[in-house]
């Protein structure tokens, strides 16, 4: 029914060209490609007032998401990890030559190819960024996305266009269904499909550079086809996925460096000492030119000029160092290669030369490299250019600072321990700073979700230093938004949408449609959030008030009082004088930790059916008038607060977060 439905859509087109005649049909880029149905969408709408550019890719979406694995599936498939490990690679080829894309095709592609547990997406970003402000067109793969499939392949920093997403798609799709009977009816599951669509985009675009993310792990991931890349990256490496890619640093360590291709360049950062051996080891087996370990950000010569970049965090730093390596490693591959096309190249690309830096190399980082007898690369003179992209580079969802009235989102899509300390520190150093800054009432606000078989205990345990007033837990369903969108479909026990093949009985919004788990899972995993966050947040406490009254036993004339004092109905930049200090044990809110001699606040929490509840339910602490009982408030007027709302824990949480606050934020920084 398929290819039927497909062949009659090209006789539509055959019979659009006849009509309008063959000048207006010569094509749209150099006269390649044919006026079809989905070109003219740009001029039509439907019967609903849609474009049909828009209803060709809501089609394009609906297909690709008949090729989830749902969770049944995904659960068998994770019990034999090893062996359809091992098998992948060979299976993502076939695909990929049924869909016309061969691996000597594949080699034409210029390609830096990045893998690792954290910062691997912000690090392709930079890359992308960098090159893009030097003039080359650039290709960016990445996952997941946040709102829209089509996020995830972008030319020059920007998401594929609706129209050019739905032709790439159809192009691949209906490839791989003429030759699906001959192959047993297989068909690319969904990340396999998406990695060679957009290898045949970067190709039939003619990108300079193609910056690739890897999806998960290294070792067998689909975009490990790859052959030939100009240079090959490695972020920070830490525990996750370890169903897949197994229990230990130095098992995920492999996995990762196997991305490394014989008489190719690599670069890691720093890692632990096992990591690091592994690394080194994997790399050189396979025959690397060379593996090092990159310099401190300190290392590098800016010129005099403060660097900015448009990533938050002072992690950011050292992932900075990792692109500025890749990029400069590509850029002098692209001048050895195509020593005409650079000559004849905008201004921009002509760095003749990237002068090495007179800063001294960090001698810690040169130790510990050393300790496994790995080089640490050299610092250089920063070309203006790079310096350019590195403070445009947009990264959405990452370190994310949204305003709006009375309430700021923190958005960051941290997903394992090491990185959730980090966002822990990023969002108290900016939380306070705003505090400072607005000098009025404050309330925290979490907005938490986990997915697969993350330990909910770790990844929570460093938020309880953000000493949140209130914590909610939902499931990644965005639920009714505010532009009316409805929610995202949801899955029972048998992987089925319930209301439909695809559910989302309006056919809106379908690219966060995930099969790989069910609703009651997710309702079932925020109530071990919601049970492990309190019982970290009263074993904190707890604590806090042991110590304050050993503190009260040993000066009885000084007046004590929490840890916990920073409480969110005053600025978190202390401010208070000593007699405002001295009031704190005299009134106490409900809901509090104590003791005959202190009081320490108990954070609200809940578990809420979607993201926008959780939203809503954050929104409604700025109309909570603080009564003049609370310590900061005695004796003064009432005041509204200002809401600072941490969103963490999952990038799909993250996705759905964005598309309920404003979609348009995957494309420009929220203010």
């Amino acid at each position: 029914m398929y290819v039927v439905r497909r062949h009659l859509q090209k006789l539509f087109d055959f019979g659009m060209k006849e009509m309008i005649g063959s000048k207006a049909t010569s094509g749209m880029s150099g006269g390649n490609r044919p006026w079809t149905m989905m070109n003219l969408a740009k001029k039509s709408t439907n019967g609903n007032g849609d474009s049909v550019a828009g209803s060709r890719y809501e089609e394009a979406v609906n297909e690709l998401n008949t090729l989830q694995s749902n969770a049944s599936v995904l659960a068998q498939v994770q019990k034999k990890h090893k062996d359809h490990g091992k098998n992948n690679l060979e299976q993502v080829q076939k695909f990929a030559e049924r869909a016309g894309l061969t691996l000597d095709k594949l080699d034409e592609l210029s390609i830096i190819h990045v893998s690792g547990t954290k910062g691997k997406g912000s690090v392709c970003a930079l890359c992308e960024s960098m090159l893009r402000a030097s003039g080359y067109k650039t290709g960016f793969f990445s996952s997941p996305h946040l709102v829209e499939v089509r996020e995830r392949i972008r030319i020059n920093g920007k998401p594929l266009a609706k129209d050019a997403f739905s032709e790439y798609f159809f192009t691949i799709f209906d490839r791989l269904q003429e030759t699906k009977a001959s192959h047993g009816g297989a068909m690319p599951a969904y990340f396999r499909f998406l990695t060679i669509m957009a290898f045949h985009v970067f190709l039939k675009e003619k990108v300079d550079v193609a910056v690739i993310e890897v999806g998960l792990g290294g070792s067998y991931d689909c975009t490990n086809i790859i052959r030939k890349p100009v240079v090959v990256g490695i972020t920070s490496l830490g525990l996750d996925h370890m169903a897949i890619l197994g229990d230990t640093i130095e098992e995920i360590a492999w996995h990762k460096a196997a991305i490394s291709k014989p008489g190719r360049p690599a670069f890691t950062v720093e890692q632990q000492e096992g990591a690091m051996n592994v690394v080194m080891d994997t790399a050189n087996k396979i025959g690397v030119s060379s593996i090092q370990c990159i310099p401190d950000i300190s290392c590098y010569d800016f010129s005099g000029i403060k660097l900015r970049l448009g990533l938050a965090g002072r992690h950011q730093l050292t992932n900075a160092s990792l692109a500025l390596q890749l990029c400069k490693t590509w850029v002098q591959n692209y001048q050895e290669n195509y020593p005409q096309q650079y000559k004849d190249g905008p201004e921009s690309q002509r760095t003749d030369a990237f002068l090495p830096a007179e800063a001294v190399s960090d001698p810690e980082l040169e130790s510990s490299a050393a300790k496994v007898g790995m080089p640490v690369a050299d610092g250089f003179v920063v070309p203006s250019h790079f310096m350019k992209g590195l403070e445009e580079c947009y990264w959405p969802g990452r370190n994310q600072v949204v305003k709006g009235e009375n309430l700021t989102y923190y958005i960051d899509g941290a997903h394992t321990p090491r990185s959730i300390t980090v966002c822990q520190e990023w969002f108290i150093s900016a939380a306070d700073e705003e505090a400072w800054i607005l000098d009025r009432p404050i309330k925290r606000i979490l907005i938490f979700n986990s997915t697969g078989n993350r330990d909910e205990y770790s990844l929570l345990k460093p938020l309880t230093d953000c000493q949140f007033d209130g914590a909610a837990f939902c499931p990644n369903i965005t639920g009714e938004s505010v532009s009316g969108n409805s929610a995202d479909s949801l899955t029972d026990d048998s992987g089925k949408a319930p209301g439909g093949a695809m559910g989302n009985n309006d056919g809106k919004k379908k690219d966060q449609t995930n099969f790989n788990t069910t609703n009651e899972k997710q309702l079932a995993r925020c109530k071990c959030n919601l049970i492990a966050f309190e019982n970290l947040v009263e074993e904190e406490a707890q604590s806090d008030l042991l110590l304050t009254i050993q503190d009260v036993a040993k000066n009885p004339s000084r007046e004590w009082h929490s840890r916990q004092s920073r409480h969110r109905a005053t600025s978190s930049i202390c401010k208070s004088t000593p007699s405002n200090d001295a009031r704190t044990l005299q009134s106490v809110p409900q809901n509090m930790y104590q003791t005959d001699s202190v009081k320490v606040p108990k954070a609200a929490t809940k578990v809420l059916d979607s993201i926008s509840d959780a939203l809503h339910w954050a929104a409604t602490w700025a109309d909570q008038e603080l009564t003049p009982e609370e310590p900061s408030l005695i004796g003064s007027k009432k005041q509204k607060p200002h809401v600072q709302v941490l969103i963490t824990g999952s990038l799909h949480l993250v996705g759905g977060v964005i598309k309920v606050l404003d979609p348009e934020l995957v494309n420009r920084p929220g203010s």
